[in-house]
């Protein structure tokens, strides 16, 4: 590594372990356009993977793990001076994190201390994380949350040289929040990866639908569990989560262990078989509105998908190519057996997930990343 080279800082989300065992390392995700030579992650966890296992994420770059420890609310002060020294060290052009959170905020004030462009990218409403949280009685983590709002969240999205949205629904919470500068960016979809083209991973004697995501609450699998009991066709689920016991338990005392198979973990860049072996792309989403990255790999691959109900104060770039579900069993029963009985509906949705995949292409998304960055990067060179 050298003093010359593009560096960058990351604050990731989770660590990039939890990442890599879910399979979910994509190629430049840090480095788009391969703008970076150095890609620098700080680590705010306890355990990391090995940086060999997760180059991918780098592109062409050296990517370089700083593993700080685990960093929360209560000790975060006995950390900062420490991250501060490390990325000072590293003497970054640009740094980005992946949450208004702890690691926003840590990152924000290094960022404004060293003269530094901070890009923040949020992958939720947190407004609809709290409300989720009080309805499901979880008191700890919507208090822990509640509090982040105005004394962590407003002064990192305010402070934020660009905020990146990945997807509509998310614009009026960081509005709400002071941000400036902001940009809605998809997720993007590696088209090498997902195409009607990719060879199938598996067959079946029955129509297959499948969901991709954690197991968990907000993405309540337990309607698929349910409404499959009706419909003539099996169920792929790929996850793993907290719900995976409860699931499990539901399958078998229902009876259902022929219909519905649960495969913990697939590598995103295999995940494109599965799609295309199957026939419906379904998700279930509780409060968390927005277009789920799985989503947008189905749609590639040119599968109907159906999908929860957002309310119709916003529209995302997926709505005219979707089936809206209702989150009940009967709701996603009458959607599957619409498509599974109407050919013609079926083909016609594939074909408008083809149309919508290619306007948020992975490439176009990359390269809104990359100008971003580079824009910030030579607005700063101006002023110094």
């Amino acid at each position: 590594m050298n003093d010359n080279s593009k560096k960058i800082c990351v604050f990731p989300n989770d660590s990039l372990k939890s990442y890599f065992i879910k399979g979910e390392i994509k190629e430049r995700y840090f480095n788009p356009e391969n703008y970076f030579d150095e890609i620098h992650v700080i680590s705010l966890f306890d355990e990391e993977v090995d940086e060999e296992s997760v180059k991918e994420i780098a592109g062409d770059a050296i990517i370089k793990i700083h593993k700080i420890g685990k960093v929360n609310l209560s000790n975060y002060k006995k950390f900062y001076d420490k991250i501060f020294h490390v990325v000072n060290e590293i003497n970054p052009l640009l740094i980005r994190a992946y949450n208004p959170l702890i690691q926003g905020w840590v990152a924000t004030k290094i960022a404004k201390r060293l003269g530094v462009p901070i890009i923040i990218s949020i992958h939720t409403n947190y407004d609809e994380q709290r409300q989720l949280l009080k309805k499901q009685k979880k008191l700890f983590s919507f208090f822990k949350l509640q509090f982040t709002v105005k004394k962590i969240e407003k002064y990192v999205l305010e402070e934020a040289d660009a905020v990146i949205c990945v997807y509509q629904h998310i614009v009026p919470y960081v509005k709400r929040m002071g941000a400036n500068n902001i940009h809605v960016i998809y997720n993007r979809v590696n088209f090498e990866h997902f195409s009607p083209e990719i060879k199938q991973k598996i067959t079946g004697n029955k129509p297959i639908i499948i969901s991709v995501g954690r197991l968990m609450d907000q993405k309540n699998q337990m309607y698929l569990l349910e409404a499959i009991k009706n419909v003539d066709a099996n169920l792929l689920l790929i996850g793993d989560g907290p719900n995976f016991s409860i699931l499990n338990q539901f399958i078998q005392k229902n009876h259902i262990e022929d219909k519905v198979s649960i495969i913990k973990s697939i590598p995103n860049k295999e995940l494109g078989g599965y799609y295309t072996s199957c026939d419906i792309y379904a998700q279930v989403l509780e409060n968390l509105e927005g277009v789920p990255i799985p989503v947008l790999e189905a749609m590639a691959c040119g599968l109907p998908v159906v999908i929860s109900n957002h309310d119709t104060s916003y529209s995302e770039i997926i709505d005219d190519a979707v089936i809206f579900s209702k989150n009940s069993k009967e709701s996603f029963t009458e959607a599957f057996e619409r498509l599974l009985t109407n050919p013609k509906l079926s083909e016609k949705l594939k074909r408008k997930s083809l149309e919508v995949i290619q306007n948020i292409d992975g490439k176009k998304m990359e390269k809104k990343e990359f100008e971003l960055y580079h824009n910030l990067i030579e607005t700063r060179k101006e002023k110094t």
